[in-house]
């Protein structure tokens, strides 16, 4: 049985003798590798039929939508939330948070069944990472400028600051993806790892911000929270929604140095993995 970076050592003299590539032929082959993956990861799951890639965008889309429509038939004119649009609210908020659901859940298999691609010397691990998360990243971002576009249709509500929000998907984005390489890497040395992702993925659910605005919480409540990343991520994204019409509390450095230390125990892990990845 083949595992993943068990070839043979070089010899000195011959590797000195081979040209290394440059690192900017190095990147084209990378971004083909990724896209090619994206295209391959599009028509394993979605196929051609019914909707096709379609899916992508409808399944969050759909969700969202029937998620916010219950928050807003039971919170119809109830304390702070009658100033805001509790459809809008739930709606962006479910829409960025199913990403974290996404991309955090599916890392349990993301390496599952894409192992035979590790044949190819340039295929590596990662690679099947980055083209799923990014995969993923994508869909959020149509999703909420969708729900976005059709709320400033529907009620007349633009967002107040769409470059907020784009900078809310794409620091939640990061999180997701140091996370998911943590989860990726636990999978491949413990069973256990899979089984516990999904409970304390929707055990987050509450915690994460996507239905309560830092506001709304008790005095000492506020301050626990706020220890959650995701929350200021979720706040950062209502200030770009619905900008000075409530009161939100974030900062982005600490959600920065959170998902950069989440990125870097990630790659550590991935390649710590590495030589235990089985090619079937």
């Amino acid at each position: 049985m083949m595992r993943s970076g068990a070839a043979a050592r070089p010899d000195p003299a011959e590797a000195a003798a081979v040209p290394q590539p440059r690192p900017r032929e190095g990147w084209r082959v990378q971004r083909r590798v990724i896209g090619a993956l994206i295209l391959r990861e599009l028509h394993i799951r979605f196929g051609r039929r019914n909707l096709g890639y379609l899916w992508l965008f409808a399944e969050p889309l759909l969700l969202g939508l029937a998620v916010s429509a219950m928050h807003a038939l039971g919170a119809r004119g109830a304390g702070p939330r009658s100033a805001i649009s509790v459809f809008a609210f739930f709606a962006v908020g479910y829409s960025l948070y199913y990403m974290f659901r996404a991309v955090v859940g599916r890392a349990a298999n993301g390496l599952a069944g894409n192992r035979p691609l590790l044949y190819h010397r340039i295929v590596t691990p990662l690679d099947l990472l980055y083209a799923r998360h990014l995969l993923e990243a994508a869909a959020c971002v149509m999703v909420v400028a969708l729900v976005s576009f059709g709320v400033t249709v529907v009620q007349g509500l633009a967002p107040d600051d769409p470059i907020k929000m784009l900078a809310a998907v794409a620091l939640m984005a990061w999180l997701c993806h140091g996370l998911a390489l943590l989860v990726a890497a636990g999978v491949e040395r413990w069973e256990m790892v899979e089984r516990l992702t999904h409970p304390l993925i929707y055990l987050q659910l509450p915690i994460s911000g996507a239905f309560f605005l830092v506001d709304w919480l008790p005095g000492p409540m506020q301050e626990l929270a706020l220890y959650n990343p995701t929350v200021h991520v979720f706040e950062l994204l209502r200030d770009g929604q619905f900008g000075q019409r409530i009161r939100t509390t974030y900062d982005i450095g600490y959600v920065a140095a959170c998902a950069a230390a989440l990125q870097f125990l990630g790659l550590c892990a991935m390649h710590a993995v590495r030589p235990h990845i089985q090619v079937d």
